[in-house]
């Protein structure tokens, strides 16, 4: 069973409109529509939060995350796709920032308007950094 009948199946059976949901998740009613019909796929933290709401166990809805996500430390799957000096460089990055690998996992997910105007803030903000060389 996929995640999004997961979640709709596990708000059916507690008798709740997806409204109730989403003001417990403090969510928009809309997202977990999306969620329940597949259009979007939540974070591991929101996952883990439905777990906690519908109090069955995290494994049970993370399973089926992780099966809907590509699996980026399995060996050759960023190599294969991309060949770059700078590949190995990243790949530590990432090892050693685990909340940037989600955030760029939450990235990859986003819908592509949204997902461009994060690339676009964050390249600025990079690019703000460099002129003005603050120390953080």
């Amino acid at each position: 069973m996929s995640l999004s009948e997961k979640l709709r199946q596990l708000r059916d059976k507690q008798n709740w409109l997806q409204e109730t949901l989403a003001d417990m998740m403090n969510i928009h009613r809309s997202t977990v529509s999306r969620y329940e019909t597949g259009a979007s796929v939540p974070t591991y933290q929101t996952v883990i939060r439905f777990a906690e709401i519908f109090k069955v166990e995290k494994d049970y809805l993370v399973d089926e995350l992780d099966k809907m996500l590509p699996n980026v430390e399995a060996p050759g799957y960023v190599l294969e796709k991309l060949e770059d000096a700078d590949i190995e460089f990243i790949l530590q990055l990432l090892k050693n920032e685990p909340e940037l690998k989600t955030a760029l996992v939450e990235l990859h997910l986003m819908p592509p308007k949204r997902k461009a105007f994060y690339v676009d803030a964050i390249t600025n903000f990079i690019k703000v950094n460099k002129r003005h060389k603050h120390k953080f």
